[in-house]
């Protein structure tokens, strides 16, 4: 069977048609419906011509009927048909039947057995948040009125944060002018970020975090260093080092001040810790009347 084909329109060159109407042309081409559609546009214009036709010569019939009609004959008169529709059909109800209603300032989806538990005034349990870096915390739900009032939640969550302390090793060599220190070597737990080494009135070098591998502490050297001697790696400075990576196991040896007092700095632990605050040492020099054995910084 052969698919009837369109016919192919040439437009003059000067001529544009807008795209839609190109588009349009192509797609019913591709679908072989321009035939269709010319057909259609023939009735739209014929069929309103042959009705008014018709209905002319139908009236000029019925003018010639209606004058040898006498007046003694009465009009019959229309009868309506009335039918009774069924209540099924469009009963709501019925078709609505499977769905429950909601109340709109209630908060959506709840389970069922929350929402027996507030139409009988009972409060719902306390549910548990969690989240990414957060442990658990109970929720308070407040009671719900005999109107039907919606609960107030109020949630009170834990925060916890996550950081890397160190545990170093201090060991005083020189107390200056070429004087060996007879101070006992002091080992330091815990301790937090921008944390001084050896302490906070001589703070040779600062704690500022673990390295990318986490197996390195990254630590910020003074201006006020003389030299280091030992086999960590130098991070930050060519002539100079600024920022100094200490490795467990490998000591550093300091000289600080004019005085060139010396300290034997090792890296014993590195380590994840959780608190419930943000724990970051104090900088400055510390305040008079506190020992330097509980200082942190």
């Amino acid at each position: 069977m052969k698919r009837l084909k369109g016919p192919e329109i040439k437009l003059p060159k000067n001529v544009r048609l807008p795209r839609f109407l190109v588009d349009l042309y192509h797609d019913l081409d591709e679908r072989h419906l321009l035939p269709v559609v010319a057909v259609l546009i023939v009735g739209i214009v014929a069929i309103p011509l042959l009705l008014s036709g018709s209905s002319d010569s139908a009236e000029e019939s019925s003018a010639g009927a209606e004058s040898a009609a006498t007046a003694s004959t009465a009009p019959k008169t229309s009868t309506l048909v009335v039918a009774k529709e069924s209540p099924n059909l469009r009963d709501y109800k019925r078709r609505l039947k499977h769905l429950h209603p909601k109340d709109p300032f209630r908060p959506q989806g709840s389970s069922a057995t929350t929402d027996e538990a507030s139409a009988s005034g009972s409060s719902p349990e306390a549910t548990e948040a969690t989240g990414g870096g957060e442990s658990p915390a109970p929720v308070e739900t407040g009671g719900e009125s005999g109107g039907g009032t919606p609960t107030e939640t109020t949630t009170h969550t834990k925060v916890t944060f996550f950081t890397y302390a160190i545990d170093v090793k201090v060991t005083p060599l020189s107390s200056g002018d070429g004087k060996p220190s007879k101070a006992d070597p002091t080992i330091r737990h815990d301790l937090p970020p921008l944390v001084m080494l050896p302490s906070r009135d001589t703070p040779a070098l600062t704690y500022v975090g673990p390295s990318r591998d986490g197996k390195k502490a990254i630590m910020l050297v003074s201006s006020d260093v003389v030299s280091l001697f030992g086999d960590s790696k130098c991070v930050v400075g060519s002539t100079s080092c600024q920022m100094l990576a200490l490795e467990p196991g490998v000591p550093e040896t300091i000289v600080y001040g004019p005085s060139a007092r010396t300290y034997r700095v090792e890296l014993l632990k590195l380590q994840v810790v959780t608190t419930d605050h943000l724990n970051r040492a104090a900088l400055g020099k510390p305040k008079h009347g506190k020992s330097k054995q509980h200082q942190s910084g």
